[in-house]
């Protein structure tokens, strides 16, 4: 996944957007989450480098991207909002514990589902796009110390 300026100016300009210096900071560091920020979250981090930069210009931003298909908006089981920097079809593990989205690879459960669909219709909708949450709780192994 390439995150440099000139690779998010062209991916914003690619969709239409105006590549502003806010803008291109936004999608950049959203590129570089691990996990699925809010937009408050985000805000903190952005304010640092571009201090002019307001809340309402941070949810304008992820929505102007949303609505391109350059981030996806993932929802918790709280209604609160998330955005995703991934736009292709993978599922989330929901931490109820930590509140934190991460993303699970497994191709093999990808291709059960796609092919399901395409053998199984839902009468009267069209699917755009599937999202999958599963929700739990991360586990901290401890390991136990040799005794001697």
């Amino acid at each position: 996944m390439q995150n440099s300026i000139e690779h998010i100016k062209q991916s914003l300009q690619g969709a239409g957007i105006k590549a502003t210096l806010p803008r291109i900071g936004i999608y950049q560091l959203l590129s570089t989450f691990k996990h699925h920020p809010s937009a408050e979250e985000l805000y903190q981090k952005v304010s640092k480098k571009y201090p002019g930069v307001s809340l309402a210009t941070i949810y304008k931003t992820l929505e102007v991207l949303v609505q391109n298909k350059l981030v996806n908006k993932v929802v918790t089981d709280e209604d609160k909002v998330r955005y995703d920097f991934r736009t292709d079809q993978h599922i989330h593990l929901y931490c109820q514990k930590t509140n934190k989205i991460t993303d699970y690879e497994d191709p093999e459960l990808d291709d059960l589902i796609s092919n399901y669909f395409k053998s199984k219709s839902i009468p009267d909708f069209i699917i755009k796009q599937i999202q999958i949450n599963i929700q739990g709780e991360k586990q901290h192994i401890k390991t136990k110390k040799n005794k001697l």
